[in-house]
């Protein structure tokens, strides 16, 4: 399970250091968004990679992006009533219709 794992310890064997470093020291990134990232580490390693090759900024945006949605829904009134329902935090986007792939 990804929450059981250090926070990027997926995403810094497909990343460059330098990246995860952004993402670290940036206050625009949380715990979200590092889930996030290792998701797509795990899920999609190649696309991941393509996507930095495309520019750190890219991938910043891309990842700050994909944050935002997925706090705004799983942080909404029916997002945590369906959380408190006992449905998973994918199960809960997958309600939403956000897509959790990069």
């Amino acid at each position: 399970m990804l929450s059981d794992r250090a926070p990027l310890s997926i995403a810094s064997n497909v990343l460059a250091s330098s990246s995860i470093q952004s993402v670290l020291r940036s206050p625009s990134y949380h715990a979200r968004g590092w889930q996030i990232l290792d998701r797509w580490a795990l899920s999609c390693p190649e696309q991941l990679r393509r996507l930095e090759a495309d520019g750190e900024v890219i991938l910043l945006g891309r990842l700050l992006e994909q944050q935002e949605i997925e706090h705004l829904v799983l942080s909404s009134t029916a997002g945590l009533e369906q959380y408190s329902r006992g449905l998973a935090e994918h199960e809960v986007l997958a309600l939403h219709e956000i897509s959790t792939e990069l």
